[in-house]
């Protein structure tokens, strides 16, 4: 439901009356509570922190003021009661969000003209293709055309339909009477976990928040373990420390009610980090601004996001999530695999929907919906299951065009696969496992765009892999896919693949961040991804439980930074099209299906030129004698590959050209 009136309540209820574990009951009264007494695991009571005062060294005062004092949480969640509090604002002084058109009406006409062009050439293409004449094997046939579709078309349809709905929020500066309505207390929130990301990192990060302009509190929350070097660091800078681990403040029954095995306080998460501190300090803000540790504000950044909280339904401000250590091969090729999402993407998704996706490396929220929604959601997806919890409650958010933070990419290739596979498998976990009971909850455009979204993993990568797989089943059959020749096949996709990559470049001038272009960086890592997708969807669907996965930054290579165990898989990807050849040269060495050599050594091809930009890049980032010792094994594989996709073209040359030469 859409909530037009205010985000600060004042409480009215009497009394909070709360159930916990064991039957033992607990009376929470009117005023904030420093602690409550619960049943623990050991058997007997407990005390937990609560809510706190803030530490008395707050710079202060705040825009807005500080909103009021609200009861004692119930052990075990985030306690959102005051919500239906009368409100002290004046709903008079807010304001809704304006748009306007990311397109001019010159681009508007291009738009048109390409959609006419994308209409002509899917036609073109598919009343060719799905001819009944040149169906092969039905089974065969369908295997390859559903996911051609999904590859060649879908996913560009999809595109096109969301860039013709980009639009821009008008700017609502922070001194406008509806935003000092709307905010009060503002934190800024970076999180880090020992061991995980250097000192000089987090000394960054601190700094950067204190440049922060608006007036606002700085914390660091440090998971993992309570750690006196970062809370000194903190205190230096100004910047206020909080730990749920910590034991000398919190006492060991605040620590363990604050590390639980199950949301919201869920232990070796970030979700859970957020949660506690939101639990122990929340109440005092209206509005917080939560980074990852390595992604740098400018000192604007407030400025930039606070006022579109003037309209009451807006519950959080999205900005681009971009990195800038392009030293790193893959941290540049990371950054130009999400051109297309950071800027069309996102404005059409907030055009098309007010719903523009919660990137979790930095995004400003509505402290009160956040609370509602139960906290930070507990999964490595956390901030698209905040976006999913927020839209199903008819809240809106926005999205900024402008790259206001600056972050760091993955250094390595490893990194690189660890990161997306905790993406693929937290987002396929939100498909299956939520989506199906809050979808009646959204409109039919937020319907269309999440299930469009959550499902491009797991479409993704198994039409990739029936792209991939069915042309060497063919091989195993000696069977036809389809009857087209090869040659008019060509003719007729060609112009289908040309005006896809039209659609990319003509949609250039959005792309964020604006100085970055597509190389082979970006193409390499997108060929390598769909394989690592594919296993976080088997894991997901086997329910192989994995534990809470934290990207390293800045903590050096060890010698053994890269082996064939993470190039594995692509070992495997150009060893099988190879084996298919020769067992089909051995079986039939000519035949219907001969033409699909070409296509298994294809594939090998891809996956082999995959592996020697990997290790040499990987080599490049160390010195001549660190290349010497860690590569010499993989750079011995890649030589065998070679010489074995060399030799597998030879002896498929002959059939190859049969089949394309015959009429």
């Amino acid at each position: 439901m859409l909530f037009f009136g205010p985000m600060l309540f004042l409480f009215s209820a009497p009394r909070l009356r709360v159930r916990v574990r064991g039957g033992k009951r607990v009376r929470l009264g009117l005023r904030a509570q420093p602690s409550a007494t619960y049943s623990s695991d050991r058997g007997g009571t407990d005390t937990i922190p609560l809510r706190q005062p803030l530490p008395g060294r707050l710079p202060g005062p705040h825009p807005g003021g500080l909103p009021g004092e609200f009861p004692g949480r119930r052990p075990g969640r985030l306690d959102h009661s005051h919500l239906t509090r009368p409100s002290f604002e004046r709903p008079a002084l807010r304001r809704p969000v304006e748009v306007v058109p990311a397109m001019n009406r010159r681009q508007r006409g291009g738009y048109w003209l390409l959609l006419a062009v994308w209409v002509a050439v899917v036609v073109f293409f598919w009343q060719w293709w799905l001819r009944p004449s040149h169906v092969g094997s039905p089974l065969l046939f369908a295997l390859m055309s559903g996911p051609l579709f999904y590859v060649g078309t879908g996913l560009a349809s999809m595109y096109l339909l969301f860039v013709g709905n980009m639009r821009r929020p008008v700017p609502i500066p922070v001194s406008d009477p509806g935003v000092r309505a709307a905010v009060g207390r503002v934190a800024a929130v970076s999180l880090t976990v020992p061991g995980s990301e250097s000192l000089d990192i987090v000394r960054r990060q601190l700094v950067a928040m204190t440049r922060i302009r608006y007036p606002h509190d700085s914390w660091i929350l440090v998971d993992k373990v309570h750690s006196p070097e970062i809370e000194a660091l903190a205190h230096g800078l100004g910047v206020n420390y909080f730990s749920r681990h910590d034991e000398a403040r919190w006492g060991k029954a605040g620590v363990a009610h604050w590390n639980q095995r199950f949301p919201p306080f869920k232990r070796k998460t970030k979700a859970g980090n957020v949660n506690s501190w939101l639990d122990a300090y929340g109440h005092h803000y209206s509005h917080f601004t939560q980074f990852d540790i390595d992604h740098i504000p400018v000192p604007a950044y407030l400025d930039e996001t606070l006022g579109y909280f003037s309209d009451p339904k807006v519950k959080w401000v999205q900005a681009p999530s971009v990195y800038g250590n392009f030293e790193h091969w893959t941290a540049r090729g990371a950054a130009e695999q999400e051109l297309g999402l950071q800027g069309p993407l996102q404005m059409g998704f907030f055009g098309f929907s007010r719903t523009p996706f919660i990137i979790g490396s930095h995004c400003t929220y509505d402290r009160a919906a956040i609370e509602e929604i139960g906290g930070f959601q507990p999964t490595r997806a956390e901030d698209h299951l905040d976006t999913v919890h927020l839209a199903a409650r008819g809240y809106q958010g926005v999205f900024v065009p402008e790259v206001i933070a600056v972050g760091d990419g993955p250094e390595t290739f490893e990194t690189y696969l660890s990161q997306q596979f905790a993406w693929a498998y937290s987002m396929i976990e939100v498909l299956l496992r939520h989506t199906p009971r809050l979808l009646r909850r959204y409109r039919p455009r937020q319907a269309l765009q999440f299930l469009f979204a959550q499902t491009w993993y797991t479409f993704w990568s198994l039409s990739m892999l029936a792209l991939f797989a069915v042309p060497l089943v063919a091989l195993s059959l000696n069977r036809r896919i389809a009857t087209a020749h090869y040659l008019d096949f060509l003719a007729h996709s060609v112009p289908l693949s040309a005006a896809g990559a039209l659609v990319w470049l003509w949609s250039r001038p959005w792309h964020v961040p604006g100085n970055v272009r597509l190389t082979w960086r970006g193409i390499v890592l997108h060929a390598a991804r769909w394989i690592i997708v594919l296993s976080a969807l088997i894991q997901v669907i086997g329910r192989v439980k994995k534990p809470y996965m934290i990207t390293k930054k800045g903590v050096g290579r060890g010698p053994e930074s890269l082996s064939l165990r993470p190039v594995a898989p692509y070992i495997a990807m150009v060893v099988v099209p190879l084996a298919a050849c020769w067992g089909y040269l051995a079986a039939h060495r000519s035949g219907p299906a001969a033409g699909y050599l070409f296509f298994a050594l294809q594939d090998a091809l891809v996956f082999l030129l995959v592996l020697a930009a990997v290790l040499v890049r990987e080599a490049a980032d160390g010195g001549p004698g660190a290349r010497r010792r860690r590569y010499a094994k993989p750079v011995a594989t890649i030589a065998v590959l070679t010489v074995a996709t060399t030799a597998t073209a030879l002896a498929s040359a002959g059939p190859i050209w049969t089949a394309i030469s015959s009429t």
